[in-house]
């Protein structure tokens, strides 16, 4: 009998392993990731402005003298490490990264805000690329935990632009996407990060610090990356941008009221003629696995599903190119901006 009964617990734990992992590497078809794809067709190299897009919320904006990139996270943990255990930067996978994407040197490193999938890595690219890294207090103290020089950091006050090379940059506080679940949203929004974090430590120790949304204007084109489907209202009514980098995750899991708001006072308040979806993507595949949409755990158990958050931005852009960026490849902004 007790036999009999160890089988068939073994069995039933098999079952629900063999379930759960079926559930994590499986992904639903997004159709829009097709649709709105685009490849590089003009030299990328030189002179012209390019955009890079290496993942998640990482977007590096270059015009061949001044580069700057938003996040740097490349790390990219399992989700056993994020739950259970702890995380830190791996500086070998953050160097692979780096050479894939050809970036040797950096002038600025910034944050949208600073939980684990955005700014864990931050100071590590910023070492190992010479720049500055920019952001909130909260962001300082992930660099101090790492040992990042006190010099090569800037604490940027909200509305206030800085100068860099041909680029102003200008950080806006917001507000980040409200987790439904009401005990993680205890643990990770509305927190500053108020000591130094020394890694490996928990993902969970990460607070959000300021969520920004990051504009950089040039005398071509302006830009916004607004990297977490939250909003301020009228926050961003005073600007203006021809491309802005559009974070969906969780924006699915809102009601219609929601989206409603979270479109008028971002897409319609920054008026672009080009919106780009970035926060995406399964941020726990490592990259050189390539880039993949959420997993229907994710779907299941979080109600995560890009494809609804696609076609919330789609029905109300229906005058607005949306583009998707491929993963590594550099293009000219002239692509990404041209009318098909």
């Amino acid at each position: 009998m007790k036999k009999i009964v160890l089988y068939s617990f073994i069995g039933v734990l098999g079952f629900i392993v063999f379930l759960l992992t079926v559930l994590l590497n499986y992904r639903p078809h997004v159709p829009q990731l097709e649709k709105y794809g685009i490849e590089a067709s003009l030299p990328s190299t030189g002179n012209g402005l390019i955009v890079q897009f290496t993942g998640n919320s990482n977007i590096l904006i270059s015009d061949g003298k001044t580069s700057i990139l938003t996040d740097g996270f490349f790390t990219r943990p399992s989700v056993a490490k994020v739950l259970w255990g702890e995380v830190a930067p791996d500086e070998s996978i953050i160097k692979y990264c780096l050479d894939r994407a050809g970036i040797q040197k950096l002038d600025a490193v910034i944050p949208v805000h600073s939980h684990f999938d955005h700014a864990m890595d931050s100071p590590i690219v910023a070492e190992l690329t010479g720049a500055t890294l920019i952001g909130s207090e909260s962001t300082a103290n992930i660099g101090r935990g790492l040992g990042f020089p006190e010099d090569q950091m800037v604490i940027q006050k909200s509305g206030e632009t800085i100068q860099l090379g041909t680029f102003k940059v200008t950080l806006v506080k917001g507000r980040h996407w409200p987790y439904p679940d009401k005990e993680l949203a205890k643990k990770l929004l509305n927190r500053r990060i108020t000591e130094p974090i020394e890694p490996p430590a928990s993902a969970f120790e990460y607070y959000e610090g300021d969520s920004y949304t990051i504009i950089i204007e040039h005398s071509e084109v302006s830009f916004a990356i607004h990297g977490s489907a939250g909003f301020v209202p009228n926050i961003l009514d005073n600007y203006d941008v021809d491309i802005l980098f559009l974070g969906l995750a969780g924006l699915e899991t809102m009601d219609g009221a929601y989206n409603d708001n979270y479109q008028m006072h971002v897409i319609d308040a920054l008026s672009p003629d080009v919106i780009v979806p970035i926060h995406w993507d399964d941020f726990f595949v490592p990259l050189n696995d390539g880039i993949k949409s959420r997993s229907l755990l994710e779907k299941v158990l979080q109600g995560m599903d890009v494809k609804k958050s696609f076609e919330m931005v789609e029905e109300r852009n229906l005058n607005r190119k949306i583009v998707v960026l491929p993963l590594w490849e550099r293009l000219n902004v002239s692509e990404i901006r041209r009318k098909d």
